[in-house]
């Protein structure tokens, strides 16, 4: 085992290349990636714990398509009958947006839907130091799901589409709003163009089939292997303070591994000092991202956490940038803010082309370079340093 207590960016990079095969829940290669992770953890010497948990696909693949095959109608009735009935088009617009943009954010009173339709099972990896946290004492959690899925659509093309799907509705709504309150309508083929663009991102999103052909070395064997190589120095350091990692499954159906967590262990940790450190795609480009906020509108994750990070940044002459996810992109990070945690998700930099082959074969090691990895390894070490 590597003895030096410096955070190494090759070894982390083993790690990935040992990760990096399709591994959607249920499969062979999800079996394999589980024993490797218990097998690391182990070997360090953390107490390592396995907790299966049950979950549905109902929230992250039948739900998403129920709600956009309803909106399409609403969306083609706008060039077809808006002139004629503008005040029971504007609601039905009103009523198709408000409920797009109540799930850009997550809602725990709905956290009963996991529960809804054929149960599938798979689990969680807990890690711990030992360590136990006080008032005073900082604790650390580290987070990275160790699943990978492929879809039809890249996941920079489904978020865009998802982007245009809620402009085209919102930009709909303001022209019903109008021709209600003014008569003003747009040319008819203005109106058709709009609704015919929303339309169809609309639908493109129904063909979005999920498939087990995606290695998933950026997404996301590159957080698990960092997070292991971040555990071998915490552990070679004998820090003090309580740091769990934790590698969740099934976050590509809707961030369940994360949830269930977070439903059974939110009241274990001091929430006013706890800090959530989310792994997901690295080792690409140049620096490190802080997904800070999410949805519409924006709601705000960590601010003491993201300080530090920038702090660190500065010291190792590393770029540190604030990242906004208005929507189309799940991360493990969400539940757990949603249980008032401090909490971050680190990216990558210049992510780039990469983002084109996420969810699909060509996501594999190859795209991720030691240097990018190094950065954020550094960082971690840092932070967690700073922090105590």
């Amino acid at each position: 085992m590597h003895t030096d207590h410096t955070y190494d960016a090759k070894c982390a990079y083993h790690h990935i290349t040992q990760l990096a095969v399709p591994r959607l829940v249920g499969s062979a290669g999800e079996a394999e990636t589980q024993d490797y992770i218990v097998e690391q953890f182990t070997a360090l010497g953390l107490d390592v714990s396995w907790e299966p948990f049950s979950f549905t696909k109902f929230p992250a693949e039948v739900l998403p398509r129920i709600l956009s095959a309803l909106f399409v109608p609403v969306v083609l009735f706008v060039p077809w009958f808006g002139e004629r009935f503008p005040v029971l088009l504007c609601i039905a617009c009103l009523l198709s947006l408000a409920t797009a943009l109540f799930f850009t954010q997550w809602q725990k009173r709905f956290e009963g839907l996991y529960d809804v339709g054929r149960k599938l099972r798979t689990g969680n990896i807990i890690a711990k130091n030992g360590a136990k946290q006080d008032g005073r004492t900082p604790a650390f959690l580290f987070v990275a799901h160790y699943d990978s899925k492929s879809q039809v659509l890249p996941i920079a093309v489904r978020a865009i589409s998802y982007g245009i799907a809620i402009t085209g509705l919102l930009v709909l709504t303001t022209l019903m709003l109008i021709k209600c309150f003014t008569l003003f309508w747009l040319p008819h083929y203005i109106v058709w163009g709009i609704a015919g663009i929303t339309g169809f991102c609309l639908l493109l999103l129904q063909i979005n089939l999920t498939g087990n052909r995606s290695p998933g070395g950026f997404d996301n064997a590159s957080g698990v292997g960092v997070m292991l190589e971040v555990a071998r120095v915490v552990m070679g350091r004998d820090e003090k303070i309580p740091i769990t990692f934790l590698a969740t499954g099934a976050e590509e159906y809707g961030m369940c591994g994360a949830l269930r967590y977070v439903q059974g262990y939110a009241d274990a940790y001091n929430r006013e000092n706890t800090y959530v450190i989310n792994l997901d795609g690295l080792g690409v480009g140049n620096g490190v991202n802080l997904v800070t906020r999410y949805g519409i509108p924006p709601k705000r994750t960590t601010k003491a956490l993201a300080d530090l990070f920038r702090a660190s940044g500065e010291s190792f002459g590393t770029p540190v940038s604030d990242r906004y996810l208005p929507i189309g992109v799940g991360l493990d990070s969400i539940p757990i803010a949603s249980r008032g945690f401090e909490t971050v998700t680190l990216t990558a930099g210049n992510v780039g082309r990469a983002a084109l082959k996420i969810h699909s074969k060509r996501d594999r090691s190859d795209l991720l370079n030691v240097e990018s990895l190094q950065q954020v390894g550094e960082l971690i070490v840092d932070v967690i340093e700073r922090a105590t």
